[in-house]
């Protein structure tokens, strides 16, 4: 077999390749800062105010900057997560607060998310007929107890997400859904064999998503709640609801030298001006990822008053504002009466929400896989809302049994209530009364997965651009598929895919997987979003702007604070 020590994702041609041919990288840990460790022994781990402080503005870039030990990165999250377990949670802040605990058995390389590098697998092997997937784990890798982390453990988790104990939702089907058993020859070799050769699963086994959780926890537990044991750069410290979530630097992490940082810690600051001050003044240095961590006319202060010492990166999301209509019950249950709701919504004017962050799309963003923006804007919504359009929206609902229109209620938070205004007032023109139940984030988290809701607009983001994530929005059974649609054709055509290796007979049936799915309004998508992630020059090994979406890597093992941060 071949080795390879990098490859990139962007083309599924190149994932193809290694599926024939097989593959084992095998890349050398990151390289050491010039300054060596045993001279520079990494300062005690502070303890993070609960309030922080502003600081001095950060200089501008040395050609000459080294790696330097110490110091707390202080970030701003807006809003409480309502658990820390990667595995169950469908929310792009939980990984955010939490992957950094976390390893995985391939990681997205944290300069270049087009590249996929080893982690807690030092190197694997695809056999010739693309159906055993083998990898080599890392000696001597400890979780944050203590405990040798072996091949059982990652058979443990894979045992999780294909048959989860009772009472647990696992929102990542995906990671394992052509995985037909895990075997564990050794106690650092793991041999998975898989269904059908997949192109998706390397890619899938790499994302925050598919981090690695501890079976000594989990076996008396069911589910972390809101610990964080794993095997990754940092600790847990403190999680305190409403104040934060506090990391310190794990002295054992098998990666020697790293993590720079003494620890990371995330204040809440729900606010959208007062996070924007903390960050402007310093008190805090970025605010990771959120569609709502920064306005988009708080970015375009921070690009043109604060461009000596800010940066902000504009990235695609990789995931959609849509609305989710429960299909099980009355009205939903009804196709004609999810017809006439996405006919009457205007995504023109949907999108003056986002404010320049937001463009069409369909199930899949732009891409490779995404239907034509000149196929898309031929259908109602689309194209606009016409008289006509209105006109045969209310005649849908008249057929469905409401001639007089019907009442519903939406289910949102904070984070979403200015796009659930903008849908219940586009509603009104044909008949339908929209009422908000504005919940808090765990709650509604709870009420998604059990689908106690009749419609709510959300944000379901996936870490890499791939069929096998995004069309599951609309398969039964998917993870994220919350308000229970299903569609026989969309499921045999959702499997066939998943089963192509052809790059361009896998597009054919993605295409018209997601023209059905527009056809029975499975799940209307308002737009795609861009984010804009803003963070100070200071922070240094960061390369938000070469990740994709939301999910890339998270780890921050790499980063350090130069002079003006730290």
């Amino acid at each position: 077999m071949r080795a390879r020590r990098l490859f990139p994702i962007t083309s599924l041609v190149m994932v193809l390749g290694l599926l024939l041919a097989g593959c084992a990288p095998a890349a050398p840990a990151p390289a050491t800062p010039a300054q060596p460790a045993a001279q520079t022994p990494p300062a005690t781990a502070a303890k993070p105010a609960l309030t922080p402080s502003p600081q001095s503005p950060a200089p501008s870039p040395k050609a000459a900057d080294q790696p330097q030990y110490g110091s707390i990165l202080k970030a701003a999250i807006y809003i409480d997560e309502a658990t820390f377990d990667l595995h169950l949670t469908g929310r792009s802040l939980a990984y955010d607060q939490a992957s950094m605990g976390y390893s995985t058995l391939l990681q997205y390389d944290p300069q270049d998310g087009a590249r996929i590098i080893p982690d807690l697998a030092e190197s694997y092997q695809i056999s010739p007929d693309g159906k055993k997937v083998s990898f080599t784990l890392r000696k001597s890798v400890r979780w944050h107890d203590g405990k040798t982390f072996t091949s059982e453990d990652v058979k443990y988790n894979f045992d999780r997400w294909m048959k989860p104990p009772e009472g647990v939702v696992i929102t990542r089907k995906e990671i394992a859904a052509a995985v037909e058993r895990v075997e564990t020859p050794r106690p650092d070799a793991v041999d998975i064999y898989l269904k059908y050769p997949s192109a998706s699963f390397v890619p899938l086994v790499a994302m925050s998503p598919a981090s690695m959780l501890p079976p000594q926890h989990l076996r008396e537990n069911k589910t972390m709640g809101f610990n964080i044991l794993g095997t990754g750069p940092y600790k847990l410290k403190r999680y305190s609801r409403g104040v934060g979530v506090e990391h310190v630097k794990n002295e054992d992490y098998f990666i020697k030298g790293r993590p720079y940082l003494d620890g990371i810690s995330q204040y809440l600051i729900p606010d959208n001006a007062a996070r924007f001050a903390a960050l402007r003044t310093g008190a805090v240095r970025t605010t990771f990822l959120s569609l709502v961590n920064i306005t988009p006319s708080q970015a375009e202060t921070a690009r043109t008053q604060m461009a000596d010492r800010l940066n902000v990166a504009r990235i695609p999301a990789l995931g959609h504002t849509v609305i989710y209509l429960n299909a099980t019950r009355p009205p939903f249950n009804d196709v004609r009466v999810r017809q006439a709701i996405d006919m009457a919504l205007d995504r023109n004017k949907a999108m003056q929400v986002a404010e320049g962050r937001g463009r069409i799309a369909a199930l899949m963003p732009p891409g490779p896989w995404a239907l034509p923006d000149d196929e898309l804007t031929k259908r109602p919504g689309y194209r606009g809302v016409a008289a006509d359009d209105i006109a045969r929206a209310k005649a849908l609902l008249a057929e469905a049994g409401h001639p007089d229109g019907l009442r519903t209620s939406a289910l949102s938070t904070v984070q979403y209530n200015k796009e659930t205004v903008a849908v219940q007032d586009q509603l009104k023109a044909i008949g339908v009364q929209v009422t908000i139940d504005t919940v808090d984030q765990p709650t509604a988290e709870k009420r998604r997965v059990e689908a106690d809701f009749a419609l709510s607009v959300f944000f379901p983001a996936q870490p890499i651009n791939d069929p096998d994530l995004f069309l599951s929005f609309a398969v039964t059974g998917g993870g994220r598929n919350y308000g229970r649609f299903s569609d026989k054709q969309i499921d045999d055509w959702y499997d066939e895919q998943s089963k192509t290796i052809d790059a361009e007979k896998r597009k054919e049936i993605v295409l018209k997987t997601q023209r059905r799915a527009l056809d029975l309004a499975a799940l209307p998508v308002l737009y795609t979003n861009l984010l804009d992630l803003p963070y100070w020059k200071c922070i240094r090994n960061y390369f938000p702007e070469k990740q994709f979406g939301y999910y890339g890597n998270l780890k921050r093992q790499d980063i350090w604070l130069a002079e003006g941060c730290r």
